[in-house]
C-alpha cells in the first residue's frame, strides 16, 4: 500500500484524470451492451473522482507555491466561495436530492431477478432491469410495476399497496403482457392472499385482418373512452323474458373500427346497468336489483377487459327483503373498491317503511362483496 501511495505522489491529478475518463469510455462500452452501473458504485466513482481531483489540484497548487503551509491557507482561502454557495443553496441541494433520489433493491419478481428502481413522489411506480450481479444492471425496463398513489416504497413496505400493476416489456420495449395484482388484507392490515389477473396483449381478436363493426352497426349501451381505446357495452340481440344478450367491444382507433372481445355474451335486462372502471375491470347488472337468494346472479364482473365475467357475489343477509337496489354501480374510493345499494325496511320506530342505505367493499376485484364496517 505504501509503495502505491509513494509512486502516486506528484502524480494524483493526472491519475485522477485518467480514472475519470476511464469510466467516462468504460461506461459508454457498458451502454453499448445495455449495460450500466449500479447506483451505489456511480456514487462511489463520483466520490473517488472529486477526492482525487481536489487533492491533485491541491498538491499541483503546493508545488507552484512551495510552500505547504502557505498553499494550505491559500487552497482553503479559495475555496471559501465555494463553501459559501454550498452553505446558501444547501436547501435547495437537498430538496432536489431528496424528491430526485431513487433506491435500488435486488428482488425477485414472478421467477426472475431485477434490479428493482423505486420512484415515490405522489405516485408509486417500480421500473425493474436486468440484473447483473452487484454493480451491473440493464438499462432498459424489462417491467414497469404501479403502485397507486402515495409516496412510500413498496419493496421495503410490502404491506401497503392495495393492488399492483405489472407490465412487461420485450427486447423491442413493446407491451408483452400485463399483470394484475389485488391483495386481501385483514383487519390490521395485512396481506393474507391475493388474486392476479394476466393480459398476454396476444389481442387475437383484435387485428387488421380480422371482421370488425362500425359504429352504426352497434346499439350502444354503454360507453369508456381511455385514451385513444374506446369500450362499449353493446346489444347483441333480444332473447325471451324482455333480456337481451350483451357484449363489449373495443376500438383502438378512437372509434372508427370496433371488435368484439366477449367470448360468450351475458343476459340482461332491458333495465341493466353497466360500469368500466378501468381497462381490466367491468361490471355489468342483471337490471337495478340484487336478489338475496343463494344461487342468483345479479351482478357480473370482468377482470379481463370483457373477454370473460363471472357472478359478482353480494353477501348480505335480511329475512324480511328478497332484494336490494343498487343506487350507485362500483366505484374506487381512496383506492377501494365500493357499490353503493339501499334496502326498504322497517325504520327503527318500526311504525314505517324507509331506505337505508348500504355501502359494500371488495377486496379481490369485486369478485365478492361484503357490508362496509
Amino acid at each position: 500500500m505504501k509503495k502505491i501511495i509513494d509512486k502516486l505522489k506528484g502524480k494524483i491529478l493526472i491519475s485522477a484524470l485518467i480514472f475519470i475518463v476511464f469510466n467516462i469510455i468504460f461506461n459508454y462500452l457498458l451502454y453499448l451492451l445495455n449495460i450500466r452501473f449500479r447506483l451505489w458504485v456511480i456514487i462511489l466513482i463520483f466520490i473517488i473522482s472529486i477526492v482525487g481531483f481536489i487533492i491533485g489540484m491541491f498538491e499541483q497548487f503546493s508545488k507552484a507555491v512551495g510552500n505547504i503551509y502557505k498553499a494550505v491557507g491559500l487552497f482553503f482561502l479559495a475555496l471559501i466561495p465555494l463553501i459559501v454557495l454550498v452553505l446558501i443553496f444547501s436547501p435547495i441541494i437537498f430538496i432536489t436530492a431528496a424528491f430526485s433520489y431513487k433506491p435500488e433493491h435486488r428482488v425477485t419478481l414472478y421467477g426472475k431477478e431485477y434490479v428493482a428502481v423505486v420512484s415515490s413522489f405522489l405516485k408509486v411506480d417500480v421500473d425493474y432491469y436486468d440484473y447483473y450481479g452487484p454493480f451491473l444492471m440493464g438499462t432498459k425496463v424489462k417491467v414497469h410495476g404501479y403502485f397507486g398513489k402515495g409516496g412510500y416504497d413498496p419493496i421495503t413496505n410490502p404491506e401497503t399497496p392495495i393492488e399492483a400493476e405489472y407490465v412487461f416489456y420485450d427486447k423491442n420495449g413493446k407491451e408483452e403482457k400485463k399483470i394484475k395484482e389485488f391483495y386481501i388484507k385483514d383487519k390490521n392490515g395485512k396481506i393474507t392472499n391475493k388474486t392476479s389477473y394476466e393480459d398476454n396483449y396476444l389481442e387475437s381478436s383484435i387485428n387488421e385482418n380480422d371482421n370488425y363493426l362500425l359504429p352504426e352497426d352497434m346499439q350502444t349501451l354503454y360507453e369508456k373512452k381511455l385514451d385513444k381505446t374506446i369500450y362499449r357495452f353493446s346489444k347483441l340481440d333480444d332473447v325471451l323474458g324482455q333480456n337481451i344478450l350483451v357484449q363489449v367491444n373495443k376500438s383502438k382507433d378512437n372509434g372508427k373500427k370496433y371488435y368484439t372481445i366477449t367470448n360468450e355474451p351475458i343476459q340482461v335486462s332491458q333495465d341493466a346497468k353497466y360500469v368500466i372502471l378501468n381497462e381490466d375491470l367491468m361490471f355489468a347488472s342483471k337490471n337495478d336489483k340484487i336478489m338475496l337468494s343463494e344461487n342468483a346472479i345479479s351482478l357480473y364482473v370482468s377482470n379481463d377487459g370483457g373477454r370473460s365475467f363471472k357472478n359478482s357475489k353480494v353477501n348480505y343477509k335480511d329475512e324480511n327483503a328478497d332484494y336490494i337496489t343498487i343506487e350507485k354501480m362500483p366505484y374506487f374510493e381512496n383506492s377501494i373498491l365500493k357499490i353503493k345499494c339501499s334496502v326498504y325496511q322497517l325504520n327503527s320506530s318500526k311504525d314505517n317503511y324507509e331506505d337505508k342505505e348500504l355501502i359494500f367493499v371488495s377486496y379481490d376485484n369485486g369478485e365478492n362483496w361484503n357490508l362496509q364496517k
